[in-house]
């Protein structure tokens, strides 16, 4: 936490978002990364780079894909995450997650996040390419009484397609099952990543009865989600973003080691070594990314948000703490 600390101090990014492969098991509307070649590292080279991202600050990291349990040797890849002292949260589908998975990952101080679009069957197959609706779910109840080290999150991505009352089942789905629950807007950019769909688009009047009450119940037991919240409502109304965090606080590494400012320009690469300075000559990329095309993917936001907040966080830090313990902590 202390190097952590220093490292947003220095803004110097502290999470990556590791591509675990880009191989996937379904093929979502919002999403192009599934239809790109995958070149995994082996245990040995991602060992190697695991030390270059502790020695750097690196504290947290975020396994995703494609779909990362594709990968045999996900609890290996976990493991030495933290053996370096890195935190991993692995993000899933949910599709391949077995009760032995399961199991090992509650057994370590590591987080999981499943994400689940719609409980309508029709509707979840549409989104995410394939029927697996009812696997996912039984997948779920297998595992859902488990004691866990880690935070167990089941996220929604909000779309033109969602609706209030389909948002409200998962969340009581989530709720049942002892997994806390989150909501995210609906992103593309340049399309490398998110996929510019048309059915996915939405105004604020479609989704504002869905991010309000998201932010009102967070404002009550989860206030650090609710700084996020009330940022997702500013961009969903198009009102000016600050200059977002990719390469400033975090950063990612693609499936076969490289370095980039953001999942959305994975075409940018650096070294480490030299990661500050190269920063300077792709920033104005960046700048004009944020100008004409502001996103909230989380790689890009999330901590910059909590950072600009920190004096009301202070502020507001015993709330904050009994919250923690209460509900858990998402981040």
């Amino acid at each position: 936490m202390l190097r952590a600390l220093i490292n947003l101090i220095l803004k110097k990014p502290i999470l990556v978002i590791y591509d675990v492969t880009k191989l996937c098991n379904q093929r979502c509307l919002m999403c192009n990364i599934w239809k790109t070649k995958s070149n995994d590292m082996d245990l040995g080279r991602l060992e190697e780079e695991v030390k270059k991202l502790s020695r750097f600050g690196v504290r947290y990291v975020f396994l995703q894909g494609g779909e990362p349990l594709i990968r045999k040797d996900i609890i290996q890849i976990i493991d030495i995450f933290l053996k370096y002292r890195i935190k991993p949260t692995v993000i899933t589908n949910g599709i391949l997650l077995t009760p032995e998975i399961a199991s090992e990952i509650a057994k370590r101080r590591c987080n999981l996040a499943i994400s689940i679009d719609s409980m309508d069957r029709e509707l979840f197959a549409k989104l995410r390419g394939v029927d697996k609706l009812d696997q996912v779910l039984d997948n779920i109840r297998k595992i859902y009484k488990m004691e866990r080290k880690g935070n167990w999150s089941i996220t929604t991505t909000i779309t033109g397609l969602s609706k209030f009352e389909d948002v409200r089942e998962i969340e009581r789905f989530a709720e049942e099952h002892n997994f806390m629950f989150a909501i995210r807007p609906y992103i593309f950019v340049r399309g490398v990543a998110g996929k510019k769909n048309d059915e996915l688009m939405y105004e604020w009047k479609d989704v504002s009865e869905i991010f309000l009450y998201m932010a009102e119940k967070a404002r009550k037991n989860n206030f650090l989600a609710y700084l996020v919240y009330r940022e997702h409502i500013r961009y969903i109304k198009g009102e000016s973003m600050p200059m977002c965090d990719a390469a400033k606080y975090s950063f990612v590494m693609t499936e076969s080691g490289l370095k980039s400012p953001c999942i959305e320009f994975t075409d940018i690469n650096s070294s480490l070594e030299n990661f500050r300075k190269n920063r300077k000559t792709f920033y104005k990329k960046l700048e004009e990314c944020n100008k004409t095309t502001p996103c909230f993917y989380n790689d890009a936001r999330e901590i910059g948000v909590l950072w600009r907040n920190k004096w009301l966080i202070l502020l507001n830090a015993p709330k904050i703490i009994r919250q923690l313990i209460q509900y858990g902590n998402f981040f």
